[in-house]
Parts: C-alpha cells; structure tokens; sequence
C-alpha cells in the first residue's frame, strides 16, 4: 500500500523559535528542510533507517537507528537527501534557514501510522548487533589535515575528514572521491598500523594528520588492526563522483613510547591501482 505523506503539525520552540515538524510518510514527496551552520537538525522516523545519500559533502549526515543528524558544514549549502527504511524511501531538499529562528529543529514521524501498518510479528534469527557511531563523533570529531600533495589525481582517493576517539577506539569518517575514469566499488577497509617508521620531519606535531601521496614516509612491516564497523554511503561511486565512509576501529599502541601511532587504511584497488590513505593518531 502506498504511503501518503503530509506534513500535520507543526510546533515551535518556545526558546528559539526554531520550528518541529510532524509527518506521515511519503515516497512521492519531497520535504524542505531549513538547516543553519553551527546547529543540528534531526529527522526522527518511525522505524528504523537502512540507508542514507546525499548529493553533497557540504554536510555532515550520520544516522542511528530511526535517527538522521544533519549538519550543514558551509554557509547556504544545499542538497538533496534520501532515507531508506523498510518501508521505502524518503525525500528530503536541504535548503538554508536564513536565520536559526526559521531552521528545523526537527522533524518527527507520526509513531501511530508506522503502528498501525506493522505487520504480524514473525519469528527472526538472533542478528549480532553492530557496533554504533557515538553521537559525539558529529560535535567533538577532529578534523583531519592533509600533508603533503596527491601524485595521481585521475584515480580514486581517499580523503581523511574527522576523526573521534573513545574508549580504545578510532571513529574515521572518510570521502571517498573518484578521479578515475571507472566506476568504484568500495568496500570497508583492512586496516594497519605500521612499524620502524622513517619520516622527513618528526610526527609528533602531526595528530590527526593523513600523510598523502608525495610525502615521502617509510616503514618496516605492518601489523592488522582490527576493524570493529565500517558504513558506506552507496555501494558504487562513478566516475567524478563523491562517496562517503565512517570505519571503526581498534585504537593500536603505539611501535614505540612517545611515538605516534601510523595506520594505513588498504580499501579495494581501482583500475589505477591501490587505494589506500595513511593516517597519524
């Protein structure tokens, strides 16, 4: 049966003005949502979400169960949005605000049309749950800087974003761009930390820094790292098109005391060649 989606509520903040939204789904809908730098807006669904795309990296979108955070990274940044449940697909136009007081704080579903489409409860095998991406990753992530120069740039690259740590592990939210001229099909990525390094400069100044291309670090052996989750955008990225990532990790110790802790991220191998990002913690 389809879903009609219309928008039925809308309540505002008393402090802030900022505006929530209440709604049945609709695939046949798309939905505007007023977003602000330096503030968080949140889709809230009945169920739980499956997959999120964006046509742009201007913003930061992660999910949580039936939860979509949207933070806009540029000023008057736009895009499109798609959520997918298991009931279908939801649309969204990510649009500037103007101003907090006109920004969607939230927009919520209505629980009691998910409720009442339920079907009858079937018996299901026990599923492993996989490991969650803390909500602080979207306010207190690190940005990563980049040193040094890419040699190659008509091949896919791996673009080092933000990166949290929490309890023994390493949260890295990626882009994943292609150059090339074929289509890419990432996967998550094996991970490494690499011994006796050799570097032009010392790294101890380099927290959260990826080393690219020309820089010219050298190492003796690696060491796999155990990869605990990794969440992909979309399975396929086309030629002059951007993907995203977050991969999760175990946070390593590091070759030697006083030293930082190198990884390198091996992802499937394009038409170029490797692809692969290296990583300073």
């Amino acid at each position: 049966m389809k879903r009609t989606l219309m928008l039925i509520a809308i309540a505002t903040l008393t402090v802030f003005g900022q505006k929530i939204e209440t709604q049945t789904p609709d695939r046949n809908r798309v939905t505007r949502l007023g977003t602000t730098q330096d503030h968080l807006s949140v889709i809230e669904l009945g169920e739980p979400v499956t997959q999120v795309a964006a046509g742009s990296s201007s913003f930061k979108i992660e999910w949580r169960e039936n939860k979509v955070f949207i933070q806009p990274l540029e000023p008057g940044a736009t895009t499109n949005l798609f959520i997918w449940t298991a009931s279908g697909r939801l649309s969204y136009e990510l649009v500037p605000a103007g101003s907090v007081e006109q920004m969607h704080f939230a927009i919520d579903q209505d629980p009691a049309t998910v409720q009442a489409k339920r079907p009858e409860p079937v018996e299901h095998t026990p599923v492993v749950e996989q490991t969650k991406i803390p909500p602080a990753m979207l306010m207190e992530s690190s940005p990563v800087k980049v040193v040094g120069s890419s040699r190659n740039h008509e091949k896919v690259e791996i673009l080092m974003q933000d990166v949290y740590q929490k309890d023994g592990r390493v949260y890295l939210r990626y882009a994943i761009v292609n150059g090339g001229r074929t289509v890419y099909f990432p996967a998550a990525p094996d991970v490494f930390t690499l011994n006796s390094l050799r570097a032009p400069q010392s790294l101890i100044p380099l927290a959260n820094s990826q080393l690219a291309g020309a820089y010219q670090l050298k190492w003796k052996g690696e060491a796999r790292v155990p990869v605990v989750h990794t969440e992909l955008q979309a399975p396929v990225v086309r030629p002059g098109q951007t993907g995203h990532g977050v991969t999760t990790f175990d946070l390593p110790t590091a070759s030697e005391p006083g030293l930082r802790t190198v990884v390198k991220l091996a992802f499937p191998a394009d038409a170029a060649g490797n692809v692969s990002a290296i990583l300073v913690l």
